[in-house]
């Protein structure tokens, strides 16, 4: 019987699941059954079963999904031009859907002041699922889409890098110590007096962690932004550029005009700088404000943390999401259409923006997209 004290967890979780597979596949009932079963099937087990994450069982359990998952999606990623390639895709999609479903009981039993990540973990497997039918509609015959190919590569990529991190304890410690370091030496030019320790690994939580003395807290790897650092290369490295992405446009800005003369290379180098370098240094920020609001106030720092910490991360974030879908607006198209994958038949817009993102490029002709509207 599940506890009490998750039944909040359960219930935006069970909510966000039913969100995810009302979009995307209310118009197909028995992908949507099967789905919503699979995961809110899991996610009742993850929680009712209470089974402790830091047991070898499940940290086996959890490495072969991702072994699995990310072996699988990028082996189905570089194969997609070849109708297996999407059946490769389908088990690495289940792969980390699986993993992370089962971080929720990680996340709500060994950081239950922070049940927030169930709002992003509980859904993914849906979310998966649901790239799966797609991937299985394309073996069969159907159209194999570019921004689905585009997000299993961003989440190879990301994924494959995160868990370098995350799985490897030289990786994982370097990056922890470099980040409390820094972060350190920004808490002491606001008036306060710590140092770094050495890093260690604590049993209880299974997380290499690095404390900064005198504050009362400790650096651990989600303090480093790795997770947004790897999203956002993982969608540069993948995202398939085009000549001129802004053909279709009304109007374009003075700074448009000047990212037209620039290659698909340039672009995505200059998003990168334009991205990595503000995350690595607003999370300094972010984590010397944590530490100085815990240290100064009379705010927990279960509140600190789980909730200023992560509303000014998400701001951050969306900020310089702006900031790349003008400079590499194919990534905006892409994640549109996956968007729009739940309301077919609603391509009435501009350009790439509203059709033509199937894997040929996005290259339809006039008569076509005339067809298409008259049809409509």
């Amino acid at each position: 019987m599940v506890h009490l004290s998750l039944l909040v967890p359960f219930l935006v979780g069970v909510l966000c699941i039913t969100g995810i597979c009302y979009h995307f596949l209310r118009r197909e009932p028995r992908w949507f059954l099967l789905v919503y079963g699979w995961s809110v099937g899991l996610f009742i087990a993850v929680l009712a079963l209470e089974v402790d994450p830091t047991a070898m069982p499940v940290v086996v359990l959890k490495d072969v999904c991702v072994l699995l998952g990310v072996v699988f999606l990028g082996a189905g990623w570089l194969q997609y031009g070849k109708r297996y390639g999407h059946l490769l895709a389908i088990v690495g999609w289940q792969g980390l859907g699986i993993y992370w479903m089962l971080e929720v009981g990680n996340y709500l039993f060994l950081h239950p002041e922070d049940p927030t990540n169930v709002i992003l973990y509980a859904p993914a497997l849906a979310l998966f699922s649901a790239f799966c039918m797609h991937e299985w509609k394309a073996y069969n015959g159907g159209e194999s889409r570019r921004s689905i190919r585009f997000m299993a590569g961003m989440t190879f990529v990301a994924s494959g890098t995160y868990f370098l991190f995350a799985k490897v304890p030289l990786f994982a410690s370097g990056l922890i110590w470099i980040t409390a370091v820094q972060t350190s030496a920004l808490v002491n030019l606001v008036g306060m007096s710590t140092s770094v320790g050495g890093a260690g690994f604590d049993s209880g939580t299974g997380e290499m962690v690095v404390p900064v003395l005198g504050s009362g807290v400790m650096i651990i790897l989600a303090c480093t932004a790795i997770e947004a650092i790897v999203i956002f290369l993982g969608a540069f490295i993948t995202v398939e550029p085009r000549k001129n992405p802004w053909e279709s446009y009304k109007k374009l800005t003075p700074r448009m005009k000047v990212y037209q003369k620039m290659s698909g290379r340039e672009r995505r180098l200059r998003a990168l700088a334009y991205t990595i370098i503000p995350i690595w240094v607003l999370n300094l920020v972010r984590n010397m404000s944590i530490i100085w609001i815990v240290n100064n106030t009379d705010i927990p720092f279960e509140v600190a943390h789980g909730y200023i910490g992560k509303g000014f991360s998400f701001l951050v974030l969306l900020a310089l999401a702006m900031v790349v879908f003008d400079l590499v607006p194919e990534i905006y198209d892409d994640l549109l259409d996956i968007y729009r994958l739940g309301r077919p038949g609603k391509t009435k817009g501009k350009g790439d923006r509203a059709r033509g993102t199937a894997d040929d490029g996005g290259k339809k002709s006039k008569r076509a997209a005339k067809a298409e509207d008259e049809e409509e």
